[in-house]
């Protein structure tokens, strides 16, 4: 008789060995994809309290401006720049306001903060003119009537652009902010982004209202 069909041989007893480990592999394998879930959960509340916690008006009224302040400075960290976008590894990341400053001081907060090795300079540029070594474009609604040509200003270079103004991504904007119920929420243009050669973390995409 074949050795790996005799009972009680070390052939019978490896088979019955094997599936007993096959078994307790298979038990597991639902709780740990279930662990691996709830980590990815966690990440994304962990991301989500970092693109909204950094503004101090969670601790008393609502301050729209303070909170969209503090949006702009953690969407940086979470782009991704050409290399050719800084001229040396602690270059200054320039946030930059074109037109109308509807923030009044809440930028001032920002100033000196890193984004990896590079310290944040907030520009307000009443005039739209010289953005061309911005790395984020804010364009308030108050600029409304030319952010197309703002936008197109813009096309050739690796800035994010940044708007509150209503139908900001139709426009061929990046990321556009809404306020509703004082809650910020923000909708993303993949697409404008790759056109100008930025890379937008997959985290951030998850947390977008919606990407186009």
């Amino acid at each position: 008789m074949d050795v790996l069909t005799t009972p009680g041989s070390p052939g019978r007893w490896l088979g019955r060995y094997n599936r007993s480990a096959r078994a307790r592999i298979e038990s597991c394998r639902g709780p740990a994809l279930a662990r691996g879930r709830r980590l990815a959960g966690v990440g994304i509340k962990l991301l989500l309290g970092a693109l909204l916690a950094s503004s101090p008006s969670w601790a008393g009224e609502f301050d729209e401006y303070a909170v969209k302040a503090a949006y702009l400075y953690n969407f940086a960290k979470f782009v991704e720049w050409p290399s050719e976008a800084f001229d040396q590894a602690d270059a200054p990341l320039l946030i930059c306001i074109a037109g109308s400053n509807p923030f009044g001081g809440a930028l001032d907060t920002l100033a000196g903060k890193l984004v990896e090795s590079h310290p944040v300079t907030v520009r307000h540029l009443p005039a739209a003119t010289g953005l061309e070594p911005c790395h984020i474009v804010f364009i308030g609604r108050a600029e409304q009537g030319r952010i197309k040509a703002l936008l197109a200003k813009l096309a050739q270079q690796p800035a994010l652009t940044v708007s509150d103004a209503s139908d900001f991504i139709r426009a061929g904007g990046m990321i556009g902010l809404i306020e509703a119920e004082q809650r910020i929420r923000f909708n993303i243009s993949l697409t404008a982004a790759r056109q100008a050669n930025l890379k937008l973390s997959s985290q951030l995409l998850k947390l977008a209202t919606a990407v186009e």
